[in-house]
This record gives C-alpha cells, structure tokens and sequence, in this order.
C-alpha cells in the first residue's frame, strides 16, 4: 500500500485542504494520512476564521506520523506562519521525505489571506529547497516573483525563475489567465512542458489546487517520475472540476471521485446504448431511418457544458444488409454533428440528455406530424427557443444534408420514438 501525507489546513466546508486531500488519496487508491495546520471556519462564500494549531502540538502530529508510518511521497498546503514552516520544513528533512510537492497556499478563492507576507519568504527559503515539486497558481507565482504575470510566455520565464529558488520541477498553474483555455506550464530543470484544456463553464472550482497537489503526490508515491504525474494530475482535475458539486450558494468544491463517476456513467451509458441499438435492428423499418454515415445516438451528462461531456458511438451507425451496425463503444467527447445541438437542448430543458439524429424527407416529414410529434423546423438560432420540440428539423444547407433530430430525457426514450417514428413512415 502507497502511504502520503497532507501537511494542510482544515476546510469546515469540506472542499479543500485536509479533506480534499484525502478524497483525492483515496480516489487514487492511496493510504492518506495528516497533519492539521489550522482549523477555517469557511464555506463556499468564504473564509470566516482561521485558528491556527500551536507549532508544538503541528510538530507532535508529524513526529506521530513519521516515526511509524514511512510515507512515499508528501504535501504541504496552508502553512499559516513562518513557525509553522521552519518546524515542517525541520521534520521533513529529519525524515528524508524526497517526494515532497509544495502547494504555496497563500490566497483563499475568496480573496482572504492565507499566509502572512512576512512567511512568503521562508517558504521560499525553507521549503522550496526540499520540494521535488511546487505548485503555484497565477496569484501566488506573482506574490513569490513580485511581479504581474498575464500569459502563458511569462509564466514559461517565471517557472524557470522559481525553478532557481530550488525546487526540482515547478508546476505554474493558468487557471487565472483571460481567455477560454486553461493553460499550466511545467518545468523540469532542462524543458518546458505545457498542458491545455477547455475552461469549464462552472463556479465548483473551490480547492482545486489543493487537489490538483495532492494527485501529483498520490502519483509520485506510486512511482511515476514528475512529469508522468502532471499529466496524469491534469486529467484528474479536469474531471474533478467537471464532476463539481453544487453545496451551497458561492463557489462550489471540486469532486475528486469526477474520474469514478465518468467510468461509471460510461459504463452505464455504454450498457444503455446497446440495449437501445439492439431495440433499433429490432425494429426493420428503422433502417429506413438511417442516414448513411451521419446517424448516432448522443447522451449528454447532467449540467454537461462542452462536447467533452458528450456521449456517442466514435463512428456513425452503418447500414449492412438493412441489418444497422455500430463500429466500437460508446465514448466521451464526441465531436460528430449534431452533437451541439444535445448540448444546447440540455441548456434550454436540463430534462434531455439524449438524442438521435435520422435522415430526413418529406415521406418522414409527414411520418411525424402523422404521430403528433412535436417538431420545429429551424430556421432561427436553436438556441432562442423557449423549449425543446420532440423533433428538430435541419433544412439542406451547402455542407449540411436536412436531418430529423430527436430529442428525450433518456437514451432508451429516445431510441422508441425513432422506432416508432421508423413503423409510421409510409415509405417502409
């Protein structure tokens, strides 16, 4: 069993430090154990009071831990004063903790702070000198460098810089920059490595440095090098700000179970479409349905707001002697058209999460008034609509040939309207 430690403050509002660390230890299938710095009174609107833990008794904690448990990697976050990190910085070296990723917890989302001025220094004395990685976002790169940094070439010149303060890698974290991409940077000594993803549209983002640290530290306890455990980390907190919970009436926590419940919903997914393609070859007029090398079934997540979140076959559905066929499993991500339009759907009526898109003529055309169908033919931005018709009718458009859409709230719903669709069509 891999063994770390988190050296954090407590989060009443269970969404980040001590416990965000340990959800995150145990979502990465290791042995989690702490030391508290300090207690916060906060919540998603904020922080409302820090106590921070005696030196002494911080002290006791990490000699209890370190004289009985040997720990393959370690984390520090809020350190509260400069006592508290000269002892932690004491305990680690006495220990030899080699694997020690340093998040230099300075600034709450909120905007409270964290770690007086006058310990910025001895962090970066102390600490930094130790760590195998630091961890800092945007604000706390320019409280440690002085100075503004406002894109991705800059923080590529302050990483480096950082790196001269002696840490072995550092990890520049972009979530704070303009723009629709969050982009970190990583330095080793020698390259510069950088990692892009979509900006979420979501306010669960609080603790995500903290668990973005601690997966960097479950990775390097089980033996992947720094760079492997950024790459891995990063998809891990992609999904754990995709998968956010909703707890109160400010910023949200991140969930680091998001990567469990993407496998598991995938699974689930996976086991419904199948069910619902076995219904379509089931029904043999549905194969008059069909548009070759464009039909798909689509699921989208609950609250899903990119096509990352998005659910289909990686190829559309083919027809093989009038026998319908899919090519693999069911995946995330799906760029095919019409994929948008599920994800503008679920926007106006979170209710749809499924979709199927069929061919379209006007013997289908009448196939659907035929069983009151609900249906609208765009000719505006889909958008604008004030809810979601049953069928969504897209015209012939240059590069576009005109489709029929449905849409329900599951994937099984879905697939009986279009067979039901396919045994009213006067065509079959």
């Amino acid at each position: 069993m891999y063994k770390v430690l988190t050296v954090a403050g407590s989060d009443s509002g269970g969404g980040a430090g001590i416990q965000t660390d340990l959800k995150t230890f145990a979502a990465l299938g290791v042995y989690g154990t702490s030391v508290i710095t300090a207690l916060t009174a906060q919540n998603t609107q904020g922080v409302h009071g820090i106590h921070v833990v005696p030196p002494e008794f911080i002290a006791c904690q990490l000699e209890a831990v370190l004289s009985d448990i040997p720990v393959h990697a370690a984390k520090t976050g809020m350190l509260g004063d400069v006592d508290i990190i000269g002892i932690v910085a004491d305990i680690l070296t006495k220990y030899r903790i080699s694997n020690l990723v340093v998040d230099p917890v300075m600034i709450a989302q909120s905007g409270h702070r964290l770690l007086p001025e006058q310990a910025v220094d001895v962090l970066r004395d102390k600490l930094f000198p130790l760590a195998m990685v630091v961890t800092p976002n945007l604000p706390e790169a320019e409280i440690i460098l002085d100075r503004e940094i406002s894109s991705v070439a800059e923080m590529v010149v302050a990483a480096r810089e950082i790196h001269r303060l002696g840490p072995r890698h550092v990890l520049i974290k972009g979530g704070h920059l303009q723009g629709t991409k969050m982009v970190d940077v990583f330095f080793d000594g020698k390259d510069t490595h950088t990692i892009s993803e979509n900006k979420l549209d979501t306010i669960n983002t609080h603790g995500t440095g903290c668990t973005y640290a601690a997966a960097i530290t479950a990775y390097l306890a089980k033996g992947l090098t720094p760079l492997d455990a950024f790459g891995r980390a990063k998809k891990f907190i992609t999904n754990a700000i995709a998968y956010g919970f909703s707890v109160g009436s400010g910023y949200g926590p991140t969930n680091p179970m998001g990567a469990i419940f993407k496998e598991l919903e995938l699974g689930r997914i996976s086991r419904d479409m199948a069910k619902a393609l076995s219904l379509l070859q089931k029904t043999k007029p549905a194969a008059n349905l069909i548009a070759a090398g464009r039909t798909n079934i689509f699921y989208c997540q609950e609250g899903a707001g990119s096509l990352a979140q998005i659910i289909s076959y990686p190829a559309p559905l083919f027809l093989c002697h009038r026998q319908i066929g899919a090519v693999g499993e069911p995946t995330f991500g799906s760029s095919l058209f019409p994929a948008e339009y599920l994800l503008t759907a679920h926007k106006i009526d979170p209710r749809i999460r499924a979709m199927i898109n069929l061919r379209h003529t006007p013997e289908i055309a009448s196939a659907i008034n035929s069983i009151n169908y609900r249906a609208v033919t765009l000719n505006t931005q889909f958008s604008t609509l004030a809810s979601v018709p049953v069928a969504l009718i897209l015209e012939d458009t240059p590069d576009k040939e005109p489709q029929v859409v449905l849409f329900a709230q599951t994937v099984e719903e879905v697939v009986q309207k279009a067979a039901a669709l396919a045994r009213s069509f006067c065509g079959c």
